[in-house]
Order: structure tokens, then C-alpha cells, then sequence
């Protein structure tokens, strides 16, 4: 019984160590791969197959089957307290250009930066198209919304205000982590608290 407990803590600690981590702040200015995303949403319409945008399962793994107004989430970007000085968006499309709009906590919210893109050739022939940012700091939910549709997504960077696009998240004033630290200490006291109630139980038995 003790061999068993002790496995079930094991598992139970690195599930909320995963768990807590997925809900760790976003950092935007490495590359944000669209697996990330929080929600597809296709209220606006759906592809021709009655579904949504997706995931596409290639090695680009990039987000398609877009139409009008269709957007992606990102929940709990984190900005920092320098800010964003341009956003860029990786696009692939062989029909015509158009216009990807970014947006915080309300996809319905004035657009912070409007990025232009342009034909590229080919569904998975990708190229970076650019936009500039002003006063967007802080951690918030991310929005980007396809205006246009038909075009296939690999890769979303915001470049840092005094730093680059290679600049680090913002880091937690009280435990210089980017808020990850919380969570892995709450996912070994969870741990302890299991493995003393199982020595408890294991005594009474």
C-alpha cells in the first residue's frame, strides 16, 4: 500500500505541476507557436467542412482552415512593464493579401496594431509581415483576429520596446521567476500534504 500511495503522489505532484505551468503568463517575445492558443473561435463562420479553425497535424503545425473573423486567444500574455514596439505575424497564403488585427482582453476591443501581409506563393511557403505597438504593457489576454481569411498562421512575435525580440518576460518582482515559481511550490506542498495523509492512513490500517 505504501509503494502505491507514494506512486499516486508522485503523479498527482506533476499533474499540478503541468496544470499550474499551462497557466503560466505567455511570454510574446519569443516566438508564440499557435498550439499555444487558449481558443479557436469561429463564431464569425466555418470552413467549407463545417468546422472551424484548427491546428493543421503537419510539421508547421501552423493554425488554417481560417475565414473572416475567425480569431485566436491567448490568455495571460505577458508584456512586461516596457512594452511592445512591433508585432509580427509568420503567414503563408498563395491567394491575396489582407489584414491581421491585435487585440487585448476583448476580441470586440479597439485593435492595437493592424498587420498587412501579402500573397507568399504557396499554403506553406511562410513569411514575416510586420506592425508597430505602443503603450501595450502588462499581463493580458492576447486576441488575434483574421479580418481576411485563406491564409495559414506558423508563428506570432511581439519585439520588446528597450530590449529586442529576444528580450525575457518580465520577471516576478517577489521571486525573479516570471510567475512559475508559486506554482511548482504549491505543486510540492500538495505533494507533502498526500504523502503525510497516506502515512496517516497507512498507521490506522
Amino acid at each position: 500500500m505504501k509503494k502505491s500511495f507514494a506512486v499516486l503522489t508522485l503523479t498527482v505532484a506533476l499533474f499540478v505541476t503541468s496544470a499550474s505551468l499551462a497557466f503560466a503568463a505567455i511570454d510574446p517575445y519569443g516566438v508564440i507557436a499557435p498550439s499555444a492558443n487558449s481558443e479557436l473561435n469561429s463564431d464569425s463562420g466555418k470552413f467549407s467542412d463545417g468546422n472551424g479553425p484548427r491546428i493543421e497535424d503537419n510539421e508547421n503545425k501552423n493554425i488554417g482552415y481560417i475565414v473572416p473573423g475567425n480569431y485566436a486567444k491567448y490568455a495571460e500574455v505577458n508584456f512586461g512593464t516596457g512594452g511592445a514596439a512591433k508585432v509580427k505575424v509568420e503567414v503563408a497564403t498563395p491567394n491575396a493579401g489582407g489584414s491581421v488585427v491585435f487585440a487585448i482582453d476583448d476580441p470586440k476591443g479597439a485593435p492595437f496594431a493592424t498587420v498587412q501581409y501579402e500573397p507568399t506563393g504557396d499554403w506553406q511557403k511562410y513569411q514575416w509581415f510586420e506592425a508597430p505597438v505602443s503603450g501595450l504593457t502588462g499581463t493580458h489576454d492576447l486576441y488575434v483576429i483574421f479580418t481576411d481569411g485563406d491564409l495559414n498562421v506558423r508563428g506570432i512575435q511581439f519585439e520588446a520596446a528597450a530590449g529586442g525580440s529576444g528580450a525575457a518576460a518580465e520577471a516576478n518582482p517577489q521571486t525573479g521567476d516570471a510567475g512559475v515559481l508559486p506554482y511548482a511550490l504549491l505543486a510540492a506542498a500538495s505533494a507533502a500534504v498526500l504523502l503525510l495523509t497516506g502515512k496517516k492512513l497507512v498507521r490506522r490500517t
